[in-house]
């Protein structure tokens, strides 16, 4: 039998026990295929996609999702927005909104016969490199600064990742401009 020499070790086994069974018992819910939570995972995430996911009290009381998704649909982006405030006069506002936006993405100009021209696909090559060489950049700098985020108790490794990630992303994204732009693109 284990003993303990004061409360706070036996305080402490208790606690760690309660977050691990937390922990498994939610990575079961989210990996169950009926467990009535979405699976976000499977969300779209091209950019020439969209989702729209709507949740709605069913007659049961119950929470119905659901989820209507459009691949590789550049053409519109749909966007649609429903809120309830509450009147002065103990009534419920609703507000319904819906906008339709044409989507803009990068788009390179096509040449004769709709093929790119060598002038293009050169610039595309060095856009992807300066995007490429921006990210080295952005790497050895937050290599620096990573291990001062991760201390930060708590939440430090959650930090020193969304530092990591952002600052690659944006970086890249700045150098690719620049490649662009030195090119005269």
């Amino acid at each position: 039998m284990i003993q303990f020499k004061s409360l706070n070790g036996l305080s402490t086994l208790v606690l760690a026990s309660g977050l691990i069974a937390s922990n498994f018992m939610s990575l079961n819910m989210l990996a169950k295929k009926d467990g009535g939570i979405p699976d976000i995972a499977k969300l779209s995430s091209t950019p020439y996609s969209s989702i729209q996911i709507r949740s709605e009290t069913g007659a049961d009381g119950g929470e119905e999702w659901s989820f209507a998704s459009r691949q590789h649909d550049p053409k519109t982006m749909l966007q649609y927005e429903t809120s309830e405030t509450p009147t002065f006069n103990k009534g419920v506002k609703t507000k319904h909104i819906h906008k339709e936006s044409v989507a803009q993405f990068i788009t390179y100009p096509q040449g004769s016969d709709g093929k790119l021209t060598a002038k293009q696909i050169e610039c595309i090559e060095k856009q992807a490199q300066g995007r490429s060489n921006g990210q080295m950049i952005a790497d050895a700098g937050s290599v620096q600064v990573t291990p001062a985020l991760a201390g930060v108790p708590i939440v430090g490794p959650v930090l020193a990742g969304i530092f990591f990630g952002q600052a690659r992303k944006q970086v890249g994204n700045v150098a690719s401009d620049l490649a662009g732009q030195w090119n005269d693109c």
